[in-house]
């Protein structure tokens, strides 16, 4: 039996290690409360992570209250917001959440961006191309005014993104197809370094101008932003510079326990008032 290709394909694996910086995760997340142009009477919370080889995750969160001239404890107006992120190779999770009270006539919003840069070989036999599978499996909700998008780009030019929002259903666009739901084949350079960026973002607004009810907007992808790479030559091994597998099967449950963790560790709280 002629061993040399399995040889061959060892070396390869052996000559690719993941570097110092084998991969970065950054995370913007906004929350403000009674915003208005001019306005000197808001509250507003933000936070920025741009992390090397370590997951990024954060909340903030926004409380605005119009004091009542009838006495103290009493409010005409309420606003509120909330953004949270997670994100480490493969997985990103964002959401966005803001309210205003009947007739509060400002804006409360609340935003959130996650993203991660990686990179891979298609380690093998040497040859030309094989096909790779790309997924970007997104899951989430919007109410009110809320918009969410995302986008998986590969240094060969291939790429998945989508955009949905309070007026349009999801849509995907994949690279060189008429039409994808998120999942599409491309045909990648073997033994070859890969580059890969992923982002996925949210944002919700509220206002209750001239409305007799509370005004409710939110974008709840908490469990979404997933990215999967697959091969189905099997002589062929995927190897990524953070060591993450992008196998597209099922998170165990310890994992998204791991995450909730994070997710709710992350959480800070750094007002800035100003009562006008």
């Amino acid at each position: 039996m002629n061993r040399f290709p399995s040889l061959l394909a060892l070396c390869a694996v052996l000559a690719y290690a993941p570097t110092a910086a084998a991969y970065t995760t950054s995370l913007t997340v906004i929350a403000s409360a009674n915003a208005a142009y001019g306005s000197q009477s808001y509250d507003a919370d933000s936070k920025v992570l741009n992390n090397i080889n370590s997951p990024s995750s954060s909340t903030v969160d926004a409380l605005y209250q119009v004091p009542n001239a009838g006495g103290p404890g009493s409010y005409v107006e309420t606003y509120r917001s909330a953004a949270g992120g997670f994100v480490t190779p493969g997985v990103m999770k964002a959401s966005a959440s803001a309210s205003a009270t009947a007739y509060a006539a400002n804006v409360a919003s609340a935003s959130s961006r996650v993203s991660f840069a990686d990179n891979f070989k298609l380690v093998g036999p040497s040859g030309r191309n094989i096909d790779l599978t790309l997924t970007y499996l997104v899951s989430g909700a919007l109410s009110g005014t809320a918009a969410a998008s995302g986008a998986v780009q590969l240094s060969t030019g291939d790429s998945i993104s989508f955009t949905e929002n309070g007026y349009t259903p999801r849509s995907f666009s994949c690279s060189w197809l008429a039409s994808c739901t998120g999942v599409a084949t491309f045909s990648l350079p073997v033994n070859t370094l890969i580059s890969l960026d992923a982002f996925l973002e949210v944002g919700a607004g509220a206002s209750s101008y001239f409305k007799s009810t509370l005004t409710q907007s939110s974008a709840n992808f908490g469990n979404t932003g997933l990215v999967y790479l697959g091969i189905a030559d099997s002589r062929y091994q995927l190897l990524s510079g953070s060591g993450f597998s992008y196998a597209p099967v099922p998170l165990p449950a310890a994992f998204w326990t791991f995450v909730a963790g994070l997710y709710t560790l992350g959480y800070s709280v750094r007002r800035k008032s100003c009562l006008g």
